[in-house]
């Protein structure tokens, strides 16, 4: 039987680049999508996520528990901290959305990384925690911009987000060792940015999926 994969989403955007992600990092999962498409306008409203906020997500993780999900994967970083509760009260593995495209920077190591997202708001948000992630000194994080990637992602039209994405990127290329992509919307022309850039780009469920797939498949011997 297949592992199941509760994807707990906080916006409608973030279902089909969480679907693509998993389905080329983890094929065997079934996926199981959990939309509370209130949450990050509610957070936005409060100032920030709230104790009643990480209620209503983790209410979300215990019904995918519930109904049988064999790991949970939250798509929205902002809900982040929600995970590690979490982890103490499940013992099925629970992922944060970008946790593992972090824990591969750490890996590698690399001089300068650029962080890029459809806004400047999440750009700067996803390039804070990772620099909280980087433990040592000795990487540059700068989180650039990519205007026009928000429009082109929420009518799914690849090639100007890809177009936008470059755009963004090309300033920096010689210099970044390099790129993230801070949000699961702009996670599906990852393999078509890193062939232009010339340069390595990390996508979030992608790197979810990989983790997610060790983890479930590893007492199974795949």
């Amino acid at each position: 039987m297949s592992p199941t994969v509760a994807v707990v989403n906080a916006t409608p955007d973030s279902i089909q680049p969480a679907t693509e992600g998993l389905r080329e990092g983890f094929p065997e999962a079934a996926l199981w999508h959990l939309l509370d498409d209130r949450l990050v306008g509610d957070a936005d409203a409060a100032g920030g996520m709230t104790p009643a906020l990480s209620r209503r997500m983790l209410s979300l993780i215990d019904h995918a528990v519930r109904g049988g999900a064999d790991a949970v994967l939250l798509s929205c970083s902002m809900y982040g901290p929600v995970v590690d509760l979490a982890r103490r009260l499940y013992e099925l593995p629970v992922v944060s959305s970008d946790e593992q495209m972090f824990a591969e920077v750490v890996r590698r190591g690399p001089g300068t990384v650029v962080v890029l997202g459809s806004l400047e708001s999440a750009a700067a948000d996803s390039a804070l925690r990772l620099r909280g992630v980087l433990a040592e000194p000795g990487t540059e994080v700068t989180a650039v911009a990519a205007p026009g990637a928000s429009a082109a992602a929420s009518v799914n039209d690849h090639r100007s987000l890809l177009d936008a994405l470059a755009r963004a990127a090309e300033p920096h290329l010689g210099v970044a060792d390099l790129f993230l992509l801070g949000q699961y919307s702009i996670s599906p022309v990852h393999g078509m940015l890193s062939d232009r850039l010339g340069v390595p780009v990390l996508s979030p469920p992608l790197m979810a999926a990989g983790a997610l797939r060790a983890a479930l498949l590893a007492g199974a011997g795949a």
